[in-house]
């Protein structure tokens, strides 16, 4: 468990940050408006939305990664539009139909970007989950981790090639 946590822990921060915002939004629905079954069916379509989308974005960030710096752009922005329609499609389906509230729909998609803003917060519970120094050692090399932490001696000097040494 720990394993796939850390593998993808950004991905499960934010959805935490997704779930934590939508239970103040639901709470702040139950106890401020009437037809709570619309509203709170079109939050809950907001909210899957949110987490398809957040998987998506890490998905399509890692092909942007593995591919070449042209590809990388067009695949980044391919992504974008697809959630960007994706999201337009949801609300519309929600106001077509009836059966939910597009505008918390929508705010169900903006709890993505709510739960990017308290990325900060929710990594210390992944830190909490997985312990500080497996993220530590997931992001940084162990040579690096060895010169932060002192245990080797002075800096070595950069070997210049032997083309700048003439």
């Amino acid at each position: 468990m720990k394993e796939k946590w850390i593998a993808h822990y950004t991905l499960i921060e934010l959805w935490i940050g997704i779930l934590l915002w939508g239970v103040v939004a639901e709470i702040v629905l139950l106890a401020v408006f009437d037809r709570r079954l619309y509203r709170s069916l079109g939050l809950l379509l907001g909210l899957i939305g949110a987490a398809l989308m957040a998987a998506h974005m890490e998905r399509t960030i890692a092909r942007a990664l593995g591919g070449g710096e042209a590809g990388a752009e067009k695949t980044m922005r391919l992504g974008y539009l697809l959630r960007y329609f994706a999201a337009a499609l949801v609300m519309t389906g929600a106001a077509v139909s009836g059966a939910a509230d597009p505008i918390t729909v929508f705010a169900g998609l903006m709890t993505l970007k709510l739960s990017a803003y308290i990325a900060p917060y929710t990594h210390r519970i992944s830190e909490a989950v997985c312990g500080k120094e497996v993220f530590f050692r997931e992001m940084v090399s162990p040579e690096e981790q060895d010169r932060m932490m002192g245990k080797q001696g002075a800096a070595e000097p950069e070997v210049l090639p032997e083309s700048a040494e003439q």
